[in-house]
């Protein structure tokens, strides 16, 4: 079969430049197209190597692990590890996708493929076929593989934790929240806000009626029912801009120790919330991020 260099490089281009644009939806980071399309060519010339023979090593499994991670750094260009192996998870499932829907039309539509070093060789991919692959794929990938990644990517920052107050401990399921910068404006000891339902437990039945009253923003009702109890030096009054007020006061009081990630923390507050945090119930704390780097 007769193999045009310039339809070569060209079909190589368009799939490769497809499959970045796809991987870009899928982790919702943006890159530039200039980026996105030196990265295609990379990949594209990449395929010219089966006109060099006497180099076998150019086209074994090593050197297009290479290119592929080669690709990723400069359609992305990654800041962190973590960031480039879910950059590059991405790119290699969405390459396997598209890959299988041109290649599932084209044994549907009894087009023939010739297989050249590990290589797969179509001349001339019909517009059609690139465009139903590339249909197939997009359908695919928005209700089966975003919606799971989307899932397992929530899945993964929840952390269930335990809050100790004297012989009493509450445990409690979080999310870290990259949005929660809440510290302590005395000790600087980062706030973990909790859901009233979730630490009421822990919490002295005098303190209880402040948030069962929705009293946090009244000192002299807080002053009231905290002056004759030993909570005194625990309590703590967190300015806060959030959840659904512009101003507020959120009152907290200091932990004895917050387990996390089988580790102990002594210098937290924790912020109690009177409403819902979750709306489905997922969570009812919002972790700060300080806490699990």
């Amino acid at each position: 079969m007769d193999v045009y260099v310039d339809v070569l490089i060209a079909e190589n281009l368009v799939m490769n430049y497809l499959i970045i644009w796809l991987t870009t939806k899928i982790i919702k980071e943006k890159t530039n197209r200039a980026r996105m399309l030196a990265a295609s060519a990379v990949g594209a010339l990449y395929a010219l190597l089966l006109f060099f023979p006497g180099y076998k090593v150019l086209y074994s499994v090593v050197m297009k692990v290479i290119l592929s991670f080669l690709i990723v750094v400069i359609a992305f260009a990654p800041a962190t590890l973590s960031g480039f192996v879910k950059q590059l998870s991405v790119f290699y499932l969405v390459s396997f996708v598209l890959g299988g829907a041109v290649f599932g039309l084209f044994y549907f539509t009894n087009t023939g493929i010739t297989i050249g070093r590990g290589i797969f060789f179509i001349k001339g991919i019909p517009l059609s076929i690139l465009i139903g692959a590339g249909g197939i794929t997009m359908v695919f990938i928005k209700f089966c593989v975003i919606p799971l990644y989307n899932y397992l990517e929530r899945k993964s920052l929840y952390i269930t934790f335990d809050v100790l107050i004297g012989d009493m401990e509450a445990s409690i399921r979080g999310l870290i929240d990259t949005g929660n910068e809440l510290y302590d404006p005395i000790t600087s000891y980062p706030v973990i806000i909790v859901e009233y339902t979730k630490i009421m437990a822990l919490i002295p039945p005098s303190i209880r009626r402040i948030f069962e009253n929705h009293l946090e923003d009244n000192l002299e009702e807080i002053y009231s029912s905290v002056k004759s109890s030993n909570w005194m030096p625990r309590l703590r009054l967190i300015p806060f801009s959030s959840l659904g007020k512009e101003r507020g006061m959120l009152l907290g009081f200091k932990a004895d120790r917050v387990r996390l990630n089988n580790k102990e923390f002594t210098e937290v507050i924790i912020g109690v919330y009177s409403k819902n945090l979750s709306p489905n119930g997922e969570y009812g704390a919002l972790l700060n991020p300080d806490l699990i780097r």
